[in-house]
């Protein structure tokens, strides 16, 4: 398991928004960024027209990131099945909320792909 420690190159804190901050887009989520992973808490609430936006903003403001490696179509895959896995009731106090990681096993990407691909032209 990773620590909260810094990003390598990073300045400052890159421990997220905590609270009733808001996040880097400005939709109120709260997120935690460690050097190989991005924990988007209540990811289900954030909308497919923002999401692009959220991650170009915690782009911005953490681009040491080893999260950036996987590929924006990979990383709205991941979110999108999460999203739909929640609003189907599928185990939802651990699909309510997204890691998104780096490296991820093939098996996992596959899984992500399939169903967020499926998932995507109904998520809100």
């Amino acid at each position: 398991m990773t620590r909260r420690g810094e990003i390598p190159g990073q300045t400052g804190s890159n421990k997220g928004q905590t609270g009733n901050d808001k996040g880097p887009a400005g939709n109120g989520d709260n997120h935690i960024v460690t050097p190989n992973n991005i924990h988007l808490e209540s990811s289900f609430t954030i909308s497919k027209d923002d999401f692009e936006s959220e991650l170009k903003a915690l782009r911005e403001q953490y681009p040491d990131s080893l999260v950036w490696n996987r590929s924006i179509k990979s990383l709205k895959h991941e979110w999108a099945a999460h999203n739909a896995m929640h609003a189907m009731g599928i185990a939802r106090r651990q699909t309510a909320h997204a890691d998104l990681n780096w490296p991820q096993p093939w098996l996992i990407r596959l899984g992500y792909a399939i169903v967020g691909t499926i998932a995507w032209p109904f998520i809100k």
